[in-house]
């Protein structure tokens, strides 16, 4: 069994993780953060009962920050699959099937029969890569004991590795910083999208730094140094909050939804409020490691409170600009200005559901401009049909009846048309001087157009069949 104080050595392994399959390399975690390795003989091994696994245990360390948990064993990621959906394990489930990491940490385990299996072992590594915690056994049926493994993760801390993660932190933190005070300007002069686009930028900034703080106060040994970069966590953690509302804030006054911009602005405001009475994060060489932990500089001073027995300050010369600078009352004038200017555009007009919006007024008063002299129909609309003037199209069907009989006398070139014709066929003439069609439809009145009825040559009296001079009366299209 590989020992404490010793190296631990990186191996790739394909491995089940989260519902898919895919290669882990332990050199990408081994010596960034801490690690627990747990090595077991088999899945569904003696250990399991039908409600748990042993290795449930460890899932609850998967939810801190900066711990890495691995299950190793021979099966293969089918296996760890139907070994994980049956226990409910998030554990990432890494197969040894050549035994290379058991071989690696010494933990591969020969039976008297020639069987090749693996010890039950539980290795803590560090965030330099040493071993802090080791542990193995012979009984395939052990239960591993988690208290050890807690007390291992909770000792592993580290001033070096703290000012390392809290000098990542600090540069997020100053590019947010940088964005959200651009953001800010753009914001107190009502440049919305501009202002959107800033605070969407600073908040995963701020984000981030408040994840690489935390990492630092989780390795911080030094207590002055563990205040000030948890108070500086803070800080960050509520600017991220605060540049969200700003931003979905910006991105209703641009869409014209003042109220809810308004309702947004205040709840950044009450986050703004609690971050000003926060200090800005000082420099990272404002801390200074040595043998005795941490030395904090001059513009950072942690003094004890009543309350929970430190607080700290420090020069704020770049502190974040936590003032929107606005006129609430004015703003929120304008707003109400905007809103009641868009409630009424959207009810001065006279639309009719799925029609067209239109102001009949003006359309009346512009046909009696342009058509002096001639009726207009007023209010006789069929919904869904053109509105038209019925004279103007009478005369020009009139116009047109009279152009065709112009052409209809020019293509004959024969004697003069009578004026009416009247049919004669088995209805008579119509009384009243009018006629009947083919159909006996009489017409509307008298300035209907008058349709043209033909007659059938075949349909006549007898009187008429002995009369030859009668056909030369007949009007028989074609000819």
């Amino acid at each position: 069994m590989l020992s404490e104080g010793e190296d631990a050595p990186a191996v790739s392994l394909p491995a089940y993780v989260d519902g898919e399959r895919r290669a882990i390399d332990l050199d990408e975690y081994l010596g960034e953060g801490i690690v627990v390795l747990a090595f077991y003989p088999a899945d569904f091994n003696p250990a399991c009962t039908m409600q748990a696994s042993d290795l449930g245990d460890l899932d609850l360390f998967t939810m801190q920050k900066d711990v890495s948990v691995f299950g190793i064993s021979p099966d293969s990621t089918y296996s760890h699959e139907a070994f994980a959906e049956r226990y409910s394990l998030h554990v990432p489930l890494l197969s040894d099937r050549e035994g290379d990491a058991a071989a690696a940490y010494d933990v591969a385990l020969e039976t008297e029969t020639g069987e090749r299996l693996v010890q039950r072992a539980v290795f803590v590594v560090d965030h330099r890569g040493t071993v802090q915690y080791a542990w193995a056994t012979d009984d395939l049926e052990a239960d591993i004991d988690v208290a050890p493994v807690k007390q291992a993760v909770g000792d592993i801390g580290g001033d070096d590795t703290a000012i390392e993660r809290y000098r990542v932190g600090h540069d997020h933190y100053v590019e947010g910083r940088e964005a959200f005070t651009e953001a800010m300007a753009e914001y107190e002069d009502r440049e919305w999208m501009d202002a959107r686009s800033g605070f969407e930028a600073a908040e995963p900034a701020f984000t981030t730094a408040a994840d690489h703080f935390d990492t630092a106060v989780r390795f911080a040994e030094t207590d002055d140094f563990e205040t000030v970069v948890d108070r500086t966590e803070e800080k960050a953690d509520t600017l991220s909050h605060a540049a969200k509302w700003l931003a979905d804030s910006a991105d209703a006054f641009a869409s014209g939804r003042g109220k809810q911009g308004s309702e947004y602005r205040d709840d950044a405001e009450r986050l703004l409020d609690a971050a000003s009475d926060l200090s800005e994060p000082p420099d990272p060489d404002a801390f200074a490691l040595t043998d005795n932990g941490v030395e904090l500089g001059e513009s950072a001073v942690v003094h004890p409170t009543e309350d929970d027995g430190y607080d700290w300050q420090a020069d704020d010369a770049d502190a974040v600009d936590t003032d929107l600078g606005l006129d609430d009352a004015a703003l929120d004038d304008a707003v109400a200005g905007e809103d009641a200017a868009y409630d009424d555009a959207s009810d001065q007009s006279d639309a009719v559901d799925g029609d067209l919006e239109m102001d009949v007024k003006a359309v009346d008063d512009a046909d009696m401009d342009s058509g002096a002299g001639r009726s207009s129909v007023e209010g006789d609309t069929v919904e869904g049909d053109l509105e038209m003037d019925l004279d103007a199209v009478e005369d020009a069907a009139d116009g047109d009846e009279s152009d065709a009989d112009a052409r209809a006398d020019s293509r004959s070139g024969s004697a003069e048309a009578p004026a009416e014709s009247t049919v004669t066929g088995d209805e008579g003439e119509a009384p009243g001087g009018q006629d009947e069609g083919v159909d006996g439809a009489e017409s509307d009145g008298e300035d209907d157009v008058e349709e043209l009825d033909l007659v059938d040559p075949t349909e006549v009296d007898d009187e008429e069949d002995d009369d030859d001079d009668g056909r030369a009366d007949w009007d028989i299209p074609g000819r």
